[in-house]
């Protein structure tokens, strides 16, 4: 008898365990999707920033052009995200290479 009702009591609480999991999960999965959209424009503002080191070589201040829209790409998908982190991480080097065109005149 014990057993019976103790089974019983598992079950329910199983299924309702199961329940509270399928009415949490695109809750779940919409802050999964948030926290990949901070990793992605991290990757994107670190590849910006890789490039941007190779465009403070004198002659090669064109690249900071393209530097600045791969990190516009990135914060885009850091203003998608619910942290703030990648988006600024973007928006830092992207200051960055605005200087450094500004230094350089724009083209150099």
């Amino acid at each position: 008898m014990v057993a019976r009702l103790f089974d019983e009591e598992t079950r329910r609480g199983h299924e309702a365990a199961r329940g509270d999991f399928f009415a949490l999960a695109p809750a779940v999965l919409l802050s999964l999707r948030c926290a990949m959209a901070n990793v992605i424009s991290f990757l994107f503002g670190t590849i910006a920033l890789v490039l941007a080191i190779i465009g403070f070589i004198p002659l090669l201040g064109w690249l900071n052009w393209l530097i600045i829209l791969i990190a516009g790409v990135g914060a885009a998908f850091g203003a998608a995200s619910d942290k703030n982190s990648g988006r600024n991480f973007c928006f830092v080097v992207m200051g960055i290479c605005a200087l450094r065109l500004w230094i350089g005149g724009g083209i150099i």
